[in-house]
């Protein structure tokens, strides 16, 4: 078997696909198994905001690109599909899914976020939801989560430029060196009822990976080998 498909080859994604749940407009929550899964899979996440679409295109451009027998790890491409097609931060109701994950910091009365990496401020108003995982999309993916039981968990956002890892693990080193963005502990601001929180909770390790602001264009360019060797990692 080559070790990647020539890029004539990678318009389609062939990978088995699951549904494990519905957004709230009826949209399929898919998610890609491991085919080599064991033990050590981890769970690879991008998405959850839908105005963050490098990460999105470029981790699927990995999965067209390697072939799927060779990879180790659950994928799930898009958390918010609805937030996705509508181009909106959050959910179809105006949740901020990483503001409403069941993690003992969460917090109701809503959030802020920035309208761009260029915006001085954190100001544009969006909802945490009525109760901790009161959106499907949120209550969805705790329950996948809870059924694979995954090593790990690397979920992919944009525009801060770093690798966020309290525990500074091993995975954590390796992605900040594979993309030579920074490893830190925290992004520098509260998250409550964030993914990280949550996972924080439950005992799961967590990294997200924040690219830069960028182009998918751009994207597709820069990070695609890191994604396709991500796919790939072994301890």
């Amino acid at each position: 078997m080559s070790p990647l498909h020539p890029r004539q080859e990678r318009g389609q994604l062939h990978a088995h696909r699951e549904v494990y749940g519905q957004s709230v407009l009826g949209a399929p929550l898919l998610w890609f198994p491991a085919s080599q899964a064991d033990a050590d899979s981890g769970l690879i996440l991008a998405g959850t905001h839908g105005d963050e679409t490098a990460a999105i295109a470029t981790l699927s451009g990995a999965m067209r690109t390697l072939p799927d027998a060779l990879r180790r790890h659950h994928v799930v491409l898009a958390v918010n599909p609805d937030g996705c097609q509508l181009g909106l931060r959050g959910n179809a109701r105006g949740v901020d899914l990483n503001r409403n994950f069941p993690a003992a910091n969460w917090q109701p009365g809503g959030t802020v976020y920035r309208w761009n990496s260029a915006a001085d401020e954190r100001d544009v108003a969006i909802s945490t939801g009525d109760r901790p995982a009161s959106e499907p999309e949120t209550h969805a993916l705790c329950a996948l989560i809870h059924q694979l039981k995954p090593a790990w968990v690397v979920t992919f956002h944009e525009p801060l430029a770093c690798i966020d890892d309290p525990q500074h693990s091993a995975l954590g080193q390796w992605l900040a060196e594979q993309t030579g963005m920074p490893l830190v502990g925290s992004v520098g601001y509260d998250t409550p009822g964030s993914f990280g929180s949550w996972c924080a909770d439950i005992g799961l390790l967590c990294i997200t990976a924040e690219l830069p602001p960028i182009s998918v264009d751009e994207a597709s360019e820069c990070w695609l080998q890191p994604m396709i060797n991500l796919l790939r990692w072994q301890a």
